[in-house]
């Protein structure tokens, strides 16, 4: 997405629900954002960043009784903490609000009353879970017990966390009363009864919204193919209304003596955007109008993570629309955080607060980078791992652009009085400071497109051609024969070092402030591409401390205590068949041994159901297949799993298959696996087999008709 300079930009991320700490998964979000905002920033775009806490919702009034404080009292305490913590990670948010406000309230109504007047809401009554101890209905996430579908027990009255199945939760088997188990009051059965409640057609906006999430950069190429599934039947009406008790806003305009209802806090958590505007326009003297008016000259882009695409792409933008605001101009969608290659878990003890992170002393800037130079402008996950951490800070943003500015300015203050001079007038001098320009342009391109991935490595591109024209020409050696010559030489590393710096300022801007301060002079505009000439800098200081094996210790060891499963015993860590007649899925790929399980006859081992319901399974379309050179065993294959960009993934199975055996079929694949390098290629999943059969192995398909990037369950 390249942005029009005549617009402005309103930026806005994903609400913190206030009812606990934030953790690092929050600030993949954050970081990405900012990121985002500063380079908009860096072009003269006139810009809005917007976020708030959302504030509502039953689990907050349920925690706040625990805690015995008011519901307001509880989240203001959230509130404080997550300013704390974003400025300490040097978020630069314009507004920083919270939906319990009144501007959140009024504006929430007022989409309410569009939806009425133009035929939207419809009340009607429904049948839910009443628990008679705590004389309350219990909403879908208060209710547990098996599933309907596979039978599992202790889950949400929603949707399955192991087969993936959603239900109402009247369909659950065994339902209980979530509260009362958490309170100790053991297992109480809910009874059933009817209340009213109020529904969105949203039905009546799906023409508008097909147009909407097909219209180009509005959404990424895979969430364009995600919804197209959802949107290919008709939208369910949405329930917009709780009974009380509820920490909310009261729905008004009710007939008169019913009981109170309150709005679902998924309705007045995105308005919380709408109303954080005002309140920041206000202090200004300015209006919301000027930025989500029908007609304003903005561009509304808003940042999510993949597990809310369907409250911002299909709910959000249909209120908006019909309340006549300006719609957004693209949702952009992020990934998870994993840690070390898995979920982030409290039970497996890589659970890690924004606290945590910084109680143990890392520099923020270590992670805004780690973060920017990882995420690109898919949905992709993101892993997290210190060592790599470690290792990118240390060898990039240190030994890299860190090196070639301290390197130049320490010698100049050292040995030449502090003193620039001009540029070397040779061709390759003149060719490699016309490169720079190039090279700064095409980095802020990457960030328009939420690339920061390819910012980064643009950066380091230059860096790395001055560190090497610097190294050739050694100018320190030359400083007592020809001290001009080496002045000129240490003026130009010392511009290109301000050129990266710029380069990398919405990522890491405390670094770039410090090229700023010990040369005396601001970063290179976008539009004034001159190097500072004979100036004085100043006493050269350390831009970034080294990341030490010290650090990591101490941050892991303030991870929650983990409390790991026992591992099976190594010879059933590939599965094996319980017959010698049966075939078992087996497979060749990332992080795991080529060989593969033969059929034993031996019963195979049990695992939890939490312990398989980590393994994300997804059908992926084999688009090419080649061997891999030098590898007997090895094939690489480009797999289509929905996510706009196909992934390649290395399996052992070339006695098995030809390449071309395998290309077009549509297969089971491990998707949330870590990247890794085999033979010189990047794999990235795992792709399913069964042993037996004539080849030895089989393929594990799926069907033709089933679309890559599907769940297999």
């Amino acid at each position: 997405m390249v942005s029009r300079p005549t617009m402005r930009t309103l930026v806005t991320m994903a609400l913190p629900y206030a009812n606990g700490s934030l953790h690092l998964g929050h600030f993949v979000e954050a970081i990405q954002t900012d990121v985002y905002v500063r380079a908009l920033r860096a072009m003269g775009r006139e810009v809005a960043f917007i976020c708030a806490d959302d504030m509502h919702g039953t689990p907050i009034e349920v925690n706040a009784a625990k805690a015995g404080v008011p519901p307001e009292e509880f989240v203001e305490r959230y509130h404080r903490e997550h300013r704390q913590d974003y400025a300490a990670f040097q978020i630069s948010h314009d507004e920083f609000y919270k939906t319990h406000s009144e501007e959140n309230r009024l504006q929430t109504q007022r989409i309410y009353r569009k939806l009425v007047e133009r035929g939207s809401i419809e009340r009607r009554e429904v049948e839910q879970f009443y628990c008679e101890v705590d004389r309350r209905f219990l909403p879908d996430r208060y209710v547990r017990g098996t599933c309907p579908a596979c039978g599992a027990k202790d889950q949400y009255g929603d949707a399955c966390e192991v087969c993936g199945s959603t239900y109402e939760p009247v369909q659950l088997k065994d339902p209980y009363c979530a509260i009362c188990m958490d309170a100790g009051r053991g297992y109480v059965r809910p009874v059933l009864r009817t209340s009213a409640h109020y529904f969105v057609k949203l039905s009546q906006y799906q023409d508008f919204l097909r147009k909407w999430t097909t219209a180009p950069g509005h959404v990424q190429p895979e969430i364009r193919g995600f919804l197209a599934r959802w949107l290919a039947e008709p939208l369910k009406d949405w329930d917009i209304s709780r009974d009380e008790p509820y920490f909310g806003f009261e729905i008004p305009d009710r007939p008169p003596g019913e009981e109170k209802k309150y709005f679902y806090v998924w309705l007045d958590a995105p308005t919380g955007y709408l109303s954080s505007t005002e309140h920041w326009a206000r202090k200004r003297g300015r209006t919301v109008e000027e930025w989500w008016g029908a007609d304003a000259d903005t561009e509304i882009v808003h940042f999510i993570g993949k597990d809310i695409v369907y409250f911002h792409t299909l709910f959000w933008p249909a209120m908006l629309h019909a309340s006549g605001w300006r719609v957004p101009a693209r949702v952009h969608v992020h990934g998870m955080l994993t840690v070390e290659g898995t979920k982030m878990s409290k039970t497996r003890g890589t659970f890690i607060n924004a606290r945590d992170y910084l109680d143990a002393g890392l520099d923020p800037e270590w992670l805004r980078y780690y973060f920017a130079a990882n995420l690109g402008p898919t949905s992709s996950d993101i892993d997290l791992s210190l060592g790599e951490m470690k290792n990118r800070v240390n060898g990039e943003l240190l030994n890299s652009v860190g090196n070639l500015a301290n390197r130049a300015l320490s010698i100049l203050w050292k040995s030449l009085s502090g003193k620039l001079g001009l540029l070397p007038g040779d061709a390759e001098a003149v060719a490699l400071w016309n490169d720079a320009s190039l090279a700064r342009a095409s980095a802020m391109q990457a960030y328009l497109k939420v690339d920061s991935r390819a910012a980064v490595q643009a950066a380091l591109g230059l860096a790395a051609a001055a560190n090497e024209r610097l190294q050739r020409k050694q100018p320190w050696k030359t400083i007592a024969t020809d001290p001009e010559s080496a002045r000129r030489e240490l003026t130009l590393a010392v511009n290109l070092a301000r050129v990266v710096a710029a380069m990398l300022e919405p990522v890491v801007p405390r670094f770039a402030q410090g090229i700023v301060e010990q040369t005396g002079a601001p970063l290179p505009a976008i539009t004034d591409h001159k190097p500072i000439e004979e100036g004085t800098i100043r006493e050269p200081r350390p831009l970034v401390r080294r990341m030490e094996d010290e650090d990591v210790r101490k941050l892991t060891s303030r991870f929650v205590a983990a409390e790991a499963p026992a591992e099976a015993p190594s010879s059933t860590r590939t599965a094996t068949a319980t017959s010698t007649s049966t075939s078992t899925p087996t497979s060749t790929s990332t992080g795991t041994s080529t060989s593969n399980a033969t059929s034993t006859g031996t019963p195979t081992s049990e695992i939890s159901i939490d312990r398989f319901s980590e393994v994300d399974l997804r059908a992926g379309k084999v688009l090419a297949a080649e061997k891999v050179p030098k590898a007997d065993k090895l094939l690489k294959l480009t797999v289509d799993l929905g996510e706009g960009a196909p992934r390649t993934i290395v399996s052992g199975v070339a006695q098995a298959y030809r390449p071309e055996e395998l290309v077009g079929r549509t297969v089971a694949v491990v998707a949330n696996l870590p990247k890794k390098p085999l033979r010189g290629v990047e794999s990235h999943g795992m792709v399913l087999f069964a042993t037996g059969g004539p080849r030895g192995l089989t393929v594990v398909e799926v069907g033709e008709e089933v679309a890559p990037g599907s769940k297999v369950k």
